[in-house]
């Protein structure tokens, strides 16, 4: 978290810091009230409330100095109005009461007061929030490393946004990898929310890293997958867990030579291509001196279940094969993007807005699309968002060529999975 922010969650008074207002408000109101009460009445007859600020200060106090305090005053001004009590037993029942909840109230602090090497536990409900929001960072940033800048002839980029600080983090996932059978990259996201989205991500994650270099098509590299989450999830339920989780991923097969892509979608979000015009094209469709590219939703013929789920349905037609247009541009994302939503629930148009974000002052996209699209959609929700959301940008190059021979790698693992 930046300084900024820390000094502003430290800067915000909290409720502990509030609470001796609240106590001699409490006190006010009280002693009003009994003066009150022995004007109307000719006696003490809420005399005994003035106990209730003693009691009042004594919670969450550092000391018993407080409550001590507040029993002195209390006590003062029970003994003077117990001088128009008029010959009732409430000018002995009220100091009394107001002495005890001193003396049970000092104590109380005495008892519970932590030691000299233990740390007092009641901290503002803000630093507790900041501390757990930089837990998740860590965890997120753990699961998801950096990825390279250049895999092969294909530029990538990434971008993840953090939930908010109330809701817990998430399980979007993405990695890539250079095989034998071409550039395999995969982007998913976990059901739920907290350890559990982020155990689940892990386990597809370190499979993948596997079998994209064993396997040789997208579709069975999917049933690994599958295979290997029902294997741990089973594990989990036989211990106690739910064993609902589920994973929706998109995986994505580039053939550098050709110049050929390939898409096996289960139950995520199609992917969206971007086409640079060609030179009639962009005449006809050229404003302002910029050119929009072609964008096209990569939908396959019928999308196979989730990860957990592939056997309950027929994935021969889950994926779809294409030419990548040279100098063109995949873009991969999670949910939390297309179904983040602004104060009228209306939810983020990222194919309607893309064309008119990735226009470049020159012929193709633009460099920096990744930033502009993620600086639109904060715009657009304008809050921090309710889900994480990921987007992953493969550009192609200007050519397609058959490149030197390079050694199949791939991002190094994550921290939850050399634990």
């Amino acid at each position: 978290m930046a300084r900024s922010a820390r000094r502003h969650v430290a800067a915000t008074p909290g409720p502990i810091q509030r609470w001796p207002a609240v106590c001699a408000a409490a006190a006010v109101v009280v002693v009003a009230a009994a003066v009150v009460g022995e004007l109307g009445h000719g006696g003490l007859v809420f005399g005994m409330l003035l106990a209730i600020p003693v009691t009042l200060a004594g919670i969450g106090a550092p000391s018993p100095r407080l409550p001590l305090g507040y029993g002195a005053l209390m006590l003062a001004a029970a003994l003077m109005l117990a001088v128009f009590a008029r010959g009732s037993l409430l000018w002995i029942v009220a100091p009394a009461s107001v002495a005890a909840a001193s003396l049970l109230s000092a104590l109380g602090v005495v008892l519970t007061r932590p030691g000299e090497g233990e740390q007092v536990s009641v901290a503002p409900v803000e630093q507790k929030l900041a501390d757990v929001t930089s837990v998740a960072e860590v965890v997120q940033r753990a699961l998801l490393p950096p990825l390279p800048e250049r895999v092969g002839p294909l530029e990538l980029e990434a971008v993840y946004l953090a939930a908010a600080a109330q809701a817990r983090v998430g399980g979007d996932l993405y990695e890539i990898a250079q095989t034998p059978f071409g550039i395999r990259l995969i982007v998913g996201d976990a059901r739920g929310k907290g350890l559990d989205a982020v155990e689940t991500a892990a386990v597809v994650l370190g499979v993948f890293r596997e079998v994209a270099h064993e396997v040789y098509t997208l579709a069975e590299a999917a049933r690994r997958l599958d295979a290997s989450l029902a294997r741990r999830l089973s594990v989990d339920q036989a211990h106690g867990g739910s064993g609902e989780e589920f994973v929706t991923v998109v995986l994505a097969e580039i053939d550098p030579c050709a110049g050929r892509l390939t898409i096996y979608n289960c139950g995520h979000p199609p992917p969206l291509l971007l086409s640079p015009r060609g030179a009639d094209s962009r005449k006809a469709h050229r404003g302002n001196g910029q050119a929009a590219p072609l964008v096209t939703s990569v939908d396959v013929p019928s999308p196979a279940p989730p990860l957990r789920l592939l056997p309950l349905g027929d994935g021969s037609a889950a994926g779809r094969t294409l030419p990548f247009p040279p100098g063109g541009a995949l873009l991969l994302y999670t949910d939390g993007v297309t179904e983040a939503r602004n104060r009228r629930r209306q939810c983020y148009p990222l194919t309607a807005r893309l064309p008119q974000l990735a226009r470049a002052s020159t012929d193709g996209i633009r460099p920096d699309l990744l930033d502009v699209v993620r600086d639109d959609l904060l715009r657009h929700v304008g809050a921090p968002l309710d889900d994480d959301a990921a987007l992953v940008l493969l550009k192609a190059p200007a050519a397609w060529g058959n490149p030197a021979p390079q050694p199949a790698q791939a991002t190094a693992p994550s921290l939850l999975d050399q634990a």
